[in-house]
């Protein structure tokens, strides 16, 4: 959702810029005794001024920026994806969370302190943490207890942070060959 908003700004603004270049052009040549360089607007004033606020194009033309002035009244009212997960406290009255990017930083620094992992990469979302980790780990064994260590290690430092909704925990382990 931030990239649509950022775009949707970059649109209105390249927008507003563009009608003030054409607004201040016009305004410099009316005033140095020029005709209208960009826009005929003598032409639309007396159209506009001919014109009742019931005809087809001034109606077509509401319906338009009315529609465009609702599609950014959503793009702003649409609730943002969280990107803080809360922490119980026995306090009512406190509010903590730790943000995701915050929580991935963490269980990366707990798993790339296991014997074996030599890459680490976390991603957290609203319900699910994905580990993957690079080893040198060689045969089922051992990739099965380095699982299990990770699992381990990732689950005890989520206990620690006592999240109100942990994530559920997903280990991707990719073995690398010497």
């Amino acid at each position: 959702m931030r990239v649509f908003n950022r775009l949707l700004a970059l649109l209105l603004a390249v927008g507003v810029i563009f009608a003030a270049a054409v607004a201040v052009t016009e305004v410099i040549a009316q005033r140095a005794g020029h005709r209208p360089v960009l826009l005929d607007w003598p032409g639309v004033y007396r159209w506009a001024a001919h014109t009742t606020w019931g005809a087809a194009p001034v109606v077509l033309l509401s319906i338009g920026l009315g529609a465009a002035g609702l599609l950014l009244l959503t793009a702003q009212l649409k609730p943002r994806r969280p990107t803080r997960l809360p922490i119980a406290t026995d306090d009512p009255a406190t509010d903590a969370a730790i943000t995701r990017a915050g929580l991935a930083h963490t269980l990366r620094r707990a798993v790339t302190g296991i014997d074996g992992v030599s890459r680490a990469h976390v991603t957290v979302r609203r319900h699910r943490a994905r580990i993957s980790v690079t080893s040198r780990a060689a045969g089922n064994n051992g990739e099965s207890a380095l699982r299990t260590s990770l699992t381990e290690t990732a689950r005890r430092q989520l206990d620690a942070l006592h999240l109100m909704h942990p994530p559920v925990l997903s280990v991707r382990i990719t073995t690398r060959e010497r």
